[in-house]
């Protein structure tokens, strides 16, 4: 591969990679950082939503009579409420306000329970705020109004908890995110490498096969042209008649042209860029039109009919028919070349030397050839090209008793 060309895909490669991995990371960062605050979110709520629990079991379970005194009966034998992992306050409003409900062994030391009731109820009927106590510790407090028997407010429930145990929980799944999201990134950037790798092999195979078209083109245009040089030396030495040499400069012109035209449509079909224009087709009326009259063929066909383009198929039916008149006059057989149409399928069948069986199978390749072929290798890979282009296939044989057989085969409209 040569070097400009090297460092061209590999420019190639590494943008493809880059911007693979930079739209990889993009998504995976926007993953993380939505679960992230989602299961703060959620985490959050279901520590706010077991703290209003609390409160409203408080609030349920105790109760105010007339005189204004607190009955918490009830709630003292629901067990694990008072003692569970919550301390539960129950501060009276009036003057002065006092004490009504405390826990027995306190988390959180607070300096004044009064003054926290009422910042609670400055956030609402059911507010929920985060806060120190007097020793530095974090907690969250629910509070709640309760009401005495004529319903006015008559106190404030108070529910902290320690959020440690959510802050942990958050912490870890930070943690086990990142960590998740960094094999993902990791799997991404090299799933990216890979998978530019692989885009990239279509145009590899095109320059490489670019390159070996042009050197097979040079390698197969250097004979003519080598024989139009010898012969204009010869022309101006005078070693041969100017008519001679005319007759011989448009002999080898006329075969060049050919090989020209062969080659232009060997890189529009190897390149996909011959238009197919596929309509119904009597096939075999397309091959007896194609049958030189002056020649050893002999003809069978049975009606058929398919979708294909006329002159692409003309082409591909003519070079078979052309390779084995060649072939055939070349052993010097006096068998005639045997044209058969089928459903879909054209038969070419000679008493020629046959195909050799140690390139039979690359003689659909271009440039490749028999030994002692007159012809340039590229006529079995038209039509290889044009068989592919209308769904079928080229199949060569080698006959008993000598010569080839080759099968053109496409699909029989129904």
């Amino acid at each position: 591969m040569p070097r400009a060309r090297d460092r061209l895909l590999r420019r190639l490669h590494l943008r493809l990679t880059a911007v693979w991995t930079g739209a990889w990371l993009l998504c995976v960062a926007a993953l993380c950082a939505v679960a992230i605050f989602t299961h703060a979110r959620l985490t959050q709520l279901d520590l706010a939503s077991n703290l209003r629990l609390r409160a409203t079991a408080v609030y349920g379970l105790a109760w105010f009579d007339a005189e204004g005194r607190l009955h918490d009966e009830v709630l003292r034998k629901e067990p694990g409420l008072l003692d569970g992992d919550a301390d539960i306050w129950v501060i009276g409003n009036g003057a002065p306000a006092r004490v009504l409900l405390a826990p027995a062994r306190p988390r959180f030391d607070l300096a004044d329970p009064f003054a926290l009731a009422d910042a609670a109820m400055s956030d609402g009927p059911e507010g929920l705020r985060e806060g120190r106590d007097r020793n530095g510790r974090a907690y969250l407090l629910q509070g709640k109004e309760t009401y005495d028997d004529r319903d006015r407010p008559v106190a404030t429930i108070l529910v902290l908890a320690d959020p440690a145990a959510r802050d942990a929980a958050q912490a870890a799944f930070v943690r086990n995110t990142l960590l998740l999201a960094a094999a993902f990134a990791a799997l991404g950037i090299v799933l990216g490498n890979v998978l530019s790798r692989r885009s990239l092999r279509p145009a590899i195979a095109s320059f490489e096969q670019q390159e070996r078209f042009l050197a097979a083109a040079a390698h197969e245009l250097r004979t003519p042209v080598a024989r139009l040089q010898a012969l204009c030396e010869s022309a101006h030495d005078g070693r041969e008649p100017a008519e001679r040499v005319l007759g011989k400069v448009e002999r080898v012109a006329g075969q060049t042209a050919g090989l020209v035209d062969k080659l232009l449509l060997l890189a529009r079909l190897d390149a996909a860029a011959a238009p197919v224009s596929k309509e119904p087709v009597r096939l075999d009326l397309l091959v007896e039109a194609v049958i030189p009259e002056d020649r050893a063929v002999e003809f069978e066909a049975v009606e058929s009919v398919i979708e294909a383009d006329v002159r692409l198929l003309q082409t591909a039916v003519r070079n078979l028919i052309e390779n084995a008149l060649v072939h055939a006059a070349k052993s010097g057989s006096a068998e005639p070349v045997v044209v058969t149409v089928e459903a879909g399928k054209v038969i070419v069948e000679d008493r020629g030397p046959g195909f050799p069986a140690e390139s039979l199978a690359r003689l659909r390749e271009p440039f490749v050839s028999g030994p002692g072929s007159p012809g340039s290798g590229l006529g079995l890979s038209i039509v290889q090209h044009i068989a592919e282009l209308h769904g079928g296939e080229l199949r060569l044989l080698n006959r008993a008793g000598g010569g080839a057989r080759v099968e053109l085969i496409l699909k029989a409209r129904i």
